[in-house]
């Protein structure tokens, strides 16, 4: 299962496509999160195996005192993959432009603001000079720049490349190059289906790493192709430019291995925000053993 439909997550939509699942004898069934769902809790129930998600959720269940946090299993985002669109044009824009303007963060989850609160620290931005306006859908952040309402607004492709191309924004800034490499996003499952089914798990971390050597390697148009099925209504040459910047901006692994460092610097991203508390380890929610295999 996916929590958020989005172009960000490109590697799932060609690993199930491509067949690359039902290469390692998986007949994988790929769902969408329905609003207000809750990741650990259907993989805690038991209606789905294996979710997209992050170890921000993991972070906040053993803050909470619960030990049966689900297990992050292949690396699906090493980057963030979301950009700053801005109403005005963009030459020679900086990072301190920011102040005094408005800007609609994303509103769906909490992750993509700790990630962009990082990066605008990191720049000198004085967060208490930026007129924030959080709490907004995407919807309603895109209706809102496009009346003119927001200076800036905080989305992924291919929203933030929806507005460009429509004329009304321009792409200021792309936060994943300014943070580095950090596990954003992963695929995990249940301590108990994993130690259960470990035969399963190893041919989806294979089948996944499949899809990612394909995806490093194939040519934008290619990948657009891939992925349309899943983009009703939205053009060849528009899912193309998307591809294209997030394999420029290279936020999507080539091995699907979760990597101490790349936890750690998500994770010591959201103790900053505020959104984690505990200094968790690496080994308490990373079972690294599949994917490694997967890359042997």
């Amino acid at each position: 299962m996916e929590t958020f439909h989005n172009l960000f997550y490109t590697p799932i939509y060609v690993a199930v496509s491509g067949g690359f699942f039902y290469a390692r004898g998986l007949n994988v069934m790929l769902s969408t999160m329905p609003e207000g769902g809750s990741a650990v809790d259907m993989l805690r129930s038991g209606e789905v195996d294996v979710a997209q998600t992050g170890v921000s959720r993991s972070l906040v269940e053993l803050d909470l005192g619960r030990e049966d946090a689900p297990l992050h299993i292949a690396e699906i985002n090493q980057r963030d993959g979301f950009f700053l669109v801005s109403r005005a044009p963009v030459d020679g824009w900086g990072w301190k432009m920011l102040e005094g303007a408005s800007l609609a963060p994303v509103g769906f989850t909490p992750v993509p603001w700790n990630s962009l609160r990082a990066a605008m620290l990191e720049r000198g931005v004085d967060l208490d000079s930026v007129e924030l306006r959080p709490g907004l859908s995407a919807q309603d952040a895109i209706e809102r720049f496009r009346a003119g309402e927001l200076d800036y607004a905080h989305l992924p492709h291919p929203q933030a490349q929806t507005l460009v191309e429509e004329g009304v924004g321009h792409l200021a800034a792309a936060i994943g190059p300014e943070l580095g490499r950090i596990c954003y996003s992963s695929f995990a499952a249940m301590p108990d289906f994993i130690d259960a089914n470990p035969q399963t798990v190893q041919a989806f971390v294979s089948g996944f790493s499949d899809a990612l050597r394909w995806l490093a390697a194939a040519q934008p148009e290619r990948v657009a192709e891939r992925v349309s099925p899943f983009f009703d209504g939205l053009s060849a040459d528009l899912l193309a430019s998307c591809v294209r910047q997030y394999q420029a901006n290279q936020t999507w692994p080539a091995s699907a291995l979760i990597e101490e460092p790349s936890f750690y610097g998500m994770r010591d991203i959201l103790i900053a925000g505020g959104m984690v508390s505990g200094r968790h380890q690496y080994g308490r929610l990373v079972r690294p053993e599949f994917a490694q295999a997967a890359v042997a």
